[in-house]
């Protein structure tokens, strides 16, 4: 298959102010012809998105955001990236859950769990106060399955920030996101997790958000709202994605991606 290298110039004035800035760092996005544009910042952040969204596809999971390779020019830089259609409709809008608890209970969501001791009760919080301030129904499967797919991929970053729900502000109506923001998964902080270290220590030293452990996060989910994500993908389709990605993307980055999906594999076999 021959991969044409898509490249976009942009305006450094134009990058977007993060309203839930990345407990790691604030990575260069934008927002132009109806995509939205991610700049890798401190590894291969675009890499794992692309990987990941591409991997979803092969699940039973069917509400997720689709992310495409790119080259990003601005001011003076040249980066690998992505990018993604924008799936709110006309006149919708994404409330974070942190932005959400504030508005109902005075206080940010990261703030309030703190309260709980233990991952259940601030997972079975979040769930009651989404269902209750929203009347969406089964949220508690939904973040189920987000905490799997965290677990899956490695995703250090599910602050309540990127946590969120579609509110249409006409009919005061409230729906599902689909899945998004899983670019510091799969060890891409370069800068946290170098290329020439152990990567298995590398693995073993990435912490979970926003409940728990992935561990705790995943089983506590699970024994209150049932298992959720079906996997339907084999290293082989990984590896099908990376040979698609060495155009962007050298060969140290290429077999570390590979390499910790085939650990994740392993683990989650069972």
């Amino acid at each position: 298959m021959v991969i044409i290298m898509e490249q976009i110039k942009l305006s450094e004035n134009d990058i977007l102010e993060s309203a839930g800035r990345s407990s790691k760092g604030n990575q260069p996005k934008w927002f132009f012809d109806g995509k939205y544009y991610k700049a890798d910042h401190m590894g291969y952040e675009g890499l794992a998105e692309i990987v990941v969204s591409k991997l979803l596809a092969k699940t039973n999971i069917t509400n997720f955001v689709k992310y495409y390779p790119v080259k990003i020019e601005f001011g003076y830089n040249k980066r690998n990236g992505c990018y993604s259609y924008n799936f709110l409709k006309s006149g919708e809008e994404l409330i974070p859950l942190e932005r959400l608890h504030r508005s109902f209970e005075g206080i940010g969501l990261s703030q309030k769990i703190r309260n709980f001791d233990i991952s259940k009760d601030r997972i079975k919080y979040t769930v009651d106060f989404v269902e209750r301030t929203t009347g969406l129904k089964e949220f508690g499967k939904y973040l189920t399955a987000m905490l799997e797919i965290d677990a899956l991929f490695l995703n250090e970053d599910r602050h309540t920030n990127n946590i969120a729900i579609i509110r249409n502000p006409q009919t005061n109506e409230f729906s599902l996101c689909p899945y998004f923001d899983q670019g510091l998964s799969l060890l891409s902080d370069l800068d946290g997790f170098w290329l020439d270290g152990d990567t298995d220590k590398h693995i073993l030293r990435v912490s979970a958000k926003p409940f728990g452990t992935f561990k705790s996060q995943v089983s506590d989910a699970r024994d209150l709202y049932g298992n959720q994500l079906i996997i339907k993908f084999n290293i082989d389709d990984v590896d099908v994605i990376l040979k698609e990605m060495k155009e962007y993307y050298n060969d140290d980055i290429i077999n570390r991606v590979h390499y910790v999906m085939k650990k994740q594999f392993e683990k989650y076999s069972k």
